[in-house]
């Protein structure tokens, strides 16, 4: 007799088919499809489909990992100024000790204080001690309530006017100031490299651009000298000298097509969005045009350079380095000094504390002390102050060093400046000039007067010079660029 199979039955294990049956393998891969589809529009949804040298460089300054390396810079030297500061801080004390032996209370020695360094050498001191027990040493013996004790203590001779922490101080301070001027340097480096590869991604668009305008046109006149050579009016051989022009205008295309390109993919590499994920230069993406002119005349004064020279970031970071020389200089200086130090404590009754009769909180006793000791010959102090002597002028004479190749480097940059300013504009002419050729050889072609031999010979010229025209552009873009990163300044001028 077989089982009766119930309704129920047969909806479970049809369930239970259903949950066993595979997904097509194009839903099951969904998820992972939708996955790379949101990655591959985030990597590029922050890229603008015309991007601007402005646009540019906000994401450049925003997301790329220099300039978030180059945000950590002052933080380092802000952290080491706190380290530094930690010198000055007041510090609490607690000691207690005690000796318990056969059944003898030998003694029990608390002591508990706070300690205040001051920026100009005193150490200030108060404290509580209470001391006791069978075998105190005398010295030690305090009233049943305890001893107050408020003093200070100073250098006469070593350490009066500069000490190992104030020098430590100091030279944080100037680490500090050597940070930031790294920060502006880094970014100076940064901008430079990345508005290069700006003004070449630029140029190479501009240079494709004049290519496929070559393809068109020479298109256009194959197509002409075709059509003459099927109505009688044109030999053979001029359709092939037409074709052959056009192949060479193709090839230029495709060259200026792959130079294109190959700037775009340098150019992305300055790319970043904000989870530091490179992002993507599309091919649809293309340039503003208008970002490669430049300024027809252009001089800087005296005092921008003497400012330069001020403010550079790389003399700023020379000068910090000075200023640590100088401490450390100043702190052997000191360490020729002998070692005076004076201590003097107020001495009270613990007994004040609980306002007990005949007590006062001071004027009841005191203790003074002196300590002195110096080297006979100093033979290590001297050693020292010679090397950090020796240290400082080597510094010095760098920073002269340096101070003439900025000076020199600038002078460079407004020499370059001021001959591709002219070579520009003389281009500018000869494009003109080459653009009336060529329309005076187009006339005389229509009329029969002329040969393609003639005309592509005018053309080719005015190809060449529009192309040099773009790339002459692009070095004067690039001067300007390259002068204020010799002046210390490039990183300013996109600061906001």
């Amino acid at each position: 007799m077989k089982p009766e199979v119930t309704k129920s039955t047969g909806d479970e294990v049809r369930k239970r088919e259903r949950a066993r049956t595979p997904l097509p393998s194009f839903l099951s891969s969904f998820p992972l499809l939708l996955l790379f589809a949101f990655h591959a529009f985030s990597a590029t949804a922050q890229v603008p489909p015309v991007l601007t040298r402005d646009a540019f460089i906000r994401i450049v300054l925003q997301h790329h990992p220099m300039a978030r390396q180059a945000a950590l810079r002052p933080q380092l030297g802000e952290a080491s100024v706190r380290s530094a500061r930690g010198g000055f801080d007041p510090m609490a004390t607690a000691a207690y000790d005690e000796k318990q032996f056969d059944d003898k209370n030998y003694f029990q020695l608390f002591d508990a204080g706070l300690k205040v360094p001051t920026w100009y050498g005193v150490e200030l001191f108060a404290g509580y001690q209470e001391n006791g027990g069978d075998f105190l040493n005398p010295q030690n013996s305090t009233p049943d309530d305890g001893l107050l004790k408020v003093g200070g203590q100073l250098s006469l001779g070593q350490g009066l006017f500069i000490d190992q922490r104030r020098a430590t101080l100091r030279k944080s301070q100037a680490y500090l100031r050597a940070t930031q001027a790294e920060q502006e340097q880094m970014l100076n480096d940064l901008l430079l490299q990345a508005l290069h590869d700006h003004t070449d991604w630029v140029a190479a668009y501009r240079a494709l651009e004049v290519a496929i305008t070559a393809v068109q046109l020479t298109e256009l006149r194959f197509d002409a000298v075709r059509g003459s050579w099927r109505g009688g009016d044109r030999p053979a051989i001029d359709t092939l000298e037409a074709f052959l022009q056009l192949q060479d205008r193709q090839m230029r295309r495709q060259q200026a097509t792959l130079n294109f390109r190959n700037t775009g993919l340098r150019l992305s590499n300055h790319l970043w969005n904000e989870a530091q994920q490179p992002l993507e230069l599309q091919p649809s993406v293309v340039p503003e045009p208008a970002d490669l002119l430049s300024t027809g005349a252009f001089q800087l004064p005296d005092t921008a350079i003497q400012r330069a020279l001020n403010e550079h970031p790389l003399l700023a970071q020379a000068s910090a380095r000075i200023d640590q020389l100088d401490v450390d200089r100043r702190l052997r200086t000191e360490y020729l000094k002998p070692d005076l130090d004076l201590k003097y404590q107020w001495l009270g009754h613990g007994g004040a504390l609980n306002n007990e009769p005949g007590t006062t909180l001071m004027g009841q006793g005191h203790q003074f002390g002196v300590g002195f000791q110096v080297p006979l010959f100093l033979r290590r102090e001297r050693g020292e102050l010679a090397i950090a002597k020796l240290r400082l002028t080597d510094a010095n004479l760098g920073l002269d060093r340096d101070r003439l190749r900025i000076r020199n480097r600038i002078n460079e940059r407004l020499n370059e400046i001021n001959t591709y300013a002219d070579q520009v504009r003389l281009g500018a002419e000869m494009v003109v000039n080459n653009e009336r050729l060529l329309a005076g050889e187009n006339q005389r072609f229509a009329a029969g007067e002329s040969s393609l031999f003639l005309v592509n010979a005018r053309e080719v010229p005015l190809i060449d010079m529009r192309i040099r025209q773009v790339d002459l552009e692009a070095r004067l873009r690039k001067a300007y660029f390259s002068l204020d990163h010799e002046a210390g300044t490039l990183w300013r001028a996109w600061r906001r």
